[in-house]
């Protein structure tokens, strides 16, 4: 399977809604990453169990084309246990009819892996290969994790024919670029000399869990996509080896509906819209929902609407705002410009990768 690009994304209506919008011709090109989200009603063996099954539902109606995702659990609890069954492996048996890619790390529970494993030796997962998600504070030296990598992962590499390597880099605004590139060359060449790498995957995020950190209400800015720059500045230290570009959307890696109290959710919460173009997020922000209300919404997207960056009729998600410049359709709400955000964002960036082969 070629990857051209890996969104990551949490396992959300919205999210797998605005994937399933995707043109045809492309999204055969994307290998989505999906987390499993946070619930605001808490993460109860009950509510998981009710929440995987709907999510099988949901992939088998909205997700049949998609040739392959990556699926890990990497926001909650380790240690939930499913009718007897740790959670990973009561998911990666729920998806086995799915082109399902499993997701390792040492930063996990036994439990995890022997998930993985148990469920790859009874045939419930297809995938050749399996995925090994390395976040910032393992990377930085191989050797230092080296022989946890050794005792922890072994045996569920061994069970494959390769392995995708992940560099989650997460919230990387404030990172040294040169510095984490560097060590993800360092990282990936030592990792390689000992175990078969099939894709080298490199991610993360330039969006904090709030949004207040990077502008007040009733304004708008911009932020460099630093996840970008750390990508490129990784793919001229390999010389010839495709890099595989990842990021997180237009959501934030730390956000969670779980943080905010619904009694409260009115309250802090103000309208805001996300657009990415070029290298930049561009982020403009209302007032408070409860105040101001949802109307509101129709005037930052005509704000949008204006810009040059703008893409007129580029993707369903780009319509969606177009519609509310104009104040067609319904209100619309936090979660309700979500999807068609993502869906921008998605359209976007890939179309790029397969027009210039990179970002």
């Amino acid at each position: 399977m070629e990857i051209n690009y890996v969104p990551f994304l949490k396992s959300k209506q919205n999210e797998i809604h605005a994937l399933s919008e995707i043109s045809s011709d492309i999204l055969p090109s994307i290998c989505p990453f999906f987390d499993y989200p946070k619930k605001q009603n808490g993460d109860t063996k009950n509510n998981i169990e009710k929440s995987i099954i709907r999510l099988v539902k949901k992939f088998g109606k909205h997700l049949k084309k998609i040739n392959g995702f990556y699926f890990d659990i990497y926001d909650i609890d380790d240690e939930i246990e499913i009718n007897g069954k740790h959670i990973y492996a009561f998911l990666l048996e729920a998806f086995s009819n799915f082109p399902i890619i499993p997701v390792v790390s040492i930063d996990r529970s036994d439990l995890h892996q022997k998930s993985v494993v148990e469920t790859k030796k009874n045939g419930l997962i297809s995938s050749a290969a399996v995925a090994f998600r390395v976040t910032q504070e393992d990377f930085q030296s191989f050797h230092v994790v080296q022989d946890d990598i050794e005792n922890i992962l072994s045996e569920p590499f061994s069970l494959f024919k390769a392995i995708d390597l992940v560099f989650d880099c997460r919230i990387c605004i404030n990172a040294n670029v040169n510095k984490i590139a560097g060590q993800i060359a360092k990282f990936s060449s030592s990792f390689g000399e000992k175990y078969p790498i099939r894709n080298l995957i490199i991610s993360g995020s330039s969006i904090p869990a709030s949004i207040a950190e990077v502008l007040s209400s009733n304004s708008e800015d911009y932020v460099q996509r630093v996840e970008m720059d750390i990508y490129k500045a990784s793919q001229k230290l390999f010389h010839d080896k495709v890099l595989i570009f990842g990021d997180y959307t237009t959501i934030s890696p730390d956000y969670s509906d779980a943080d905010i109290p619904p009694e409260q959710m009115q309250n802090r919460i103000t309208a805001k819209l996300t657009y990415s173009f070029d290298d930049q997020h561009y982020f403009i922000r209302g007032g408070s929902l409860k105040t101001k209300g949802r109307d509101q919404y129709f005037d930052l997207a005509a704000e949008l609407c204006r810009k040059k960056f703008f893409r007129p009729g580029n993707s369903l998600g780009d319509v969606y705002f177009e519609e509310k410049s104009k104040r067609k359709g319904g209100q619309c709400y936090v979660n309700t410009v979500i999807k068609p955000s993502v869906n921008s964002h998605i359209t976007y960036i890939i179309q790029k990768i397969l027009a210039n082969g990179t970002i």
